[in-house]
């Protein structure tokens, strides 16, 4: 016998054959040009095939095993708006347990008997929707390989919807920063790097990185500036994690160097053109990491930096080892920011510098070289907000860096106008975080927990760097499981979404409506209404709970999230 059970968008199943009972949502909030969403939990005492189409499926799995039927089940649905259908995949989390996270891009999908599958179902709410209540019909349909389908499910789920119009994702005040990866893209789709196929299959991943809201783009200007986050040391569960520079470097025969940074450009352009158009963040001229197993670059410089370059008097590669190159180098970049007039978005990034000294002396050399360019770095020392407040423009301190120092970054904030504060959260540490581990809640408490902290966004260091094989098992030993990436590689070129970027990006959208209601006057009502998620507003206290707990320091009831949603949008259309 098959069956159907409704779930709120942020329940994860897990198979684990004592899964939680899924919790039909009460009715779904939606405001106009926005999207509402819940999930569909199937089974059956047969072997089974999910689809969410009417195309014909004959499944090959199951029968010489079970000699049961197998047992086709569709699902539609009736909706007043635009629906999409996605089916779910497992993986694996670091407890051996599978977990639903991918959106799938087919429509059929082979499970066991008694073993539950689930079905995503996001609704486009138009921008010109008559506000109102409206009923969205489910139906699951049957049949045992050519015979007739029959019905033998039906739900009734209502929505609501708001006369508020929420903004286009391009002009969403959340400054969302999630780094590229682009030589692991070019890895995992077989492309040439830099090639037009790579760029074709990049346009796909930063279409999926705009609907998010993102606002940097990520750029490389030296080789492997993360010394391929340890990857050589061959981890139980690993992959190629080393990323290239996206400028082209040749010594001509007269012994001048060329820099070609047309490929950093079209990258540039094609986020530009997706919407993306914040900052540009450089990778690779300070705090490098630096693993000696792979070669330490003989060079008189400040930072051990890899500059590869075709030789042509020879025809061989080579690295820079004259720091007089350097410094060539860095100058033309600056110049090149200028003449292009894009130096303004511009910020010489760095990732968690731990020595002091070190980083002073990296950054004092930088601008005696090219003194227009700015900084973005991410913190995770909390000293270096005292000795570096001056000198950075963009601070991205670790959400423990800025619970331990937050009256001092507020007095920032208001001393250094025009500097951007964000927060961030990595390796499994800190709450609310996005690992496969996580309660989805976490996800979409980022948004609120921004607008709580006051800050202009959030940063996260990865987006698409995956392991191995991440539609097979997205673990790498060194971090935990979905700390490395938010969706998944397609293999038709494509991008898969996961349950947590839909998530994050409802989380997002919680934080435009918080700040649309304090743009109206009522700041500290959306304070008060941002706060209620949270167990307690002192953030040492808040920290010391996150980091010590397995559940967070916040409300993980979809409910609470969902009544913040709809008082949000009860004020906002009165208004």
């Amino acid at each position: 016998m098959a069956t159907m059970k409704l779930a709120n968008e942020a329940y994860k199943l897990v198979l684990n054959y004592g899964e939680k009972e899924p919790v039909a949502p009460t009715k779904l909030i939606s405001a106009r040009a926005d999207t509402a969403a819940f999930q569909i939990i199937l089974n059956s005492e047969n072997p089974y095939s999910v689809s969410v189409s009417t195309s014909e499926w004959f499944s090959a799995s199951n029968f010489p095993i079970t000699r049961l039927p197998h047992e086709r089940l569709r699902v539609a649905l009736e909706a007043p708006f635009k629906s999409e259908l996605s089916i779910e995949e497992f993986v694996t989390d670091d407890d051996g347990v599978r977990k639903a996270d991918i959106l799938l891009a087919s429509d059929t999908r082979d499970s066991m008997q008694n073993v539950p599958s689930a079905v995503f179902a996001e609704l486009e709410i138009p921008k010109d929707a008559v506000p109102g209540v409206y009923d969205v019909k489910v139906g699951l349909y049957s049949s045992l390989y050519a015979e007739d389908e029959k019905l033998v499910g039906e739900e009734v789920l209502r929505i609501v919807v708001y006369p508020y119009v929420l903004p286009d994702y391009k002009d969403w005040k959340f400054h969302l920063d999630l780094w590229q990866h682009n030589s692991n893209i070019a890895r995992h789709y077989d492309v040439k790097l830099w090639s037009d196929e790579h760029f074709a299959v990049i346009k796909k991943v930063v279409k999926s990185l705009a609907k998010l809201g993102q606002k940097s783009i990520t750029v490389c200007v030296s080789e492997i500036p993360w010394s391929g986050q340890a990857c050589t040391e061959r981890p139980l569960f690993g992959g190629n994690m080393f990323e290239y520079s996206m400028v082209g470097i040749t010594k001509k025969k007269s012994g001048v160097f060329v820099f070609d940074y047309s490929k950093m450009q079209r990258y540039i352009d094609i986020c530009t053109e997706a919407g993306i158009s914040g900052d540009i963040e450089v990778f690779g001229l300070v705090n490098l990491w630096v693993k000696s197993d792979l070669g330490t670059p003989s060079i008189d410089y400040v930072e051990p930096i890899r500059l590869r370059y075709f030789d042509e008097s020879c025809g061989a590669c080579k690295y820079v080892s004259d720091a007089k190159v350097v410094e060539d180098y860095i100058r033309s970049l600056e110049k090149y920011f200028i003449d292009t007039d894009q130096l303004s978005r511009v910020r010489i990034a760095a990732d968690e510098p731990a020595d002091i000294e070190k980083y002073r002396k990296s950054l004092n050399t930088i601008r005696s070289i090219a003194p227009a360019f700015r900084y973005k770095t991410a913190i995770n020392h909390a000293e270096f907000i005292d000795e570096f407040g001056d000198a950075i423009d963009d601070f991205v301190p670790y959400l423990y860096c800025v619970c331990e120092k937050y009256d001092v970054l507020k007095e920032y904030q208001k001393k250094l106008a025009g500097k951007r504060f964000l927060w961030y959260v990595c390796c499994g540490e800190g709450r609310p975080n996005t690992q496969i581990r996580q309660h989805l809640t976490e996800s979409r408490m980022i948004g609120p927990m921004n607008y709580r902290l006051g800050f202009d966004g959030f940063l996260r260091w990865s987006y698409t760097i995956w392991p191995e094989d991440p539609r097979k098992d997205i673990r790498y030993s060194r971090f935990e499981s979905g700390d490395t990436a938010l969706v998944y590689p397609a293999y038709n070129g494509d991008v898969l979404l996961s349950l947590r970027y839909k998530n994050l990006r409802r989380g997002i959208t919680d934080y435009e409506l918080l700040r649309a209601l304090a743009d109206t006057g009522a700041e500290d009502e959306a304070k008060v209404l941002a706060s209620s998620l949270l167990e307690t507003c002192d953030l040492k206290e808040y920290y010391k709970i996150s980091y010590s707990t397995l559940r967070g320091a916040h409300t993980h009831s979809w409910e609470d999230f969902n009544g913040l949603k709809q008082e949000l949008l009860i004020k906002l259309s009165e208004a």
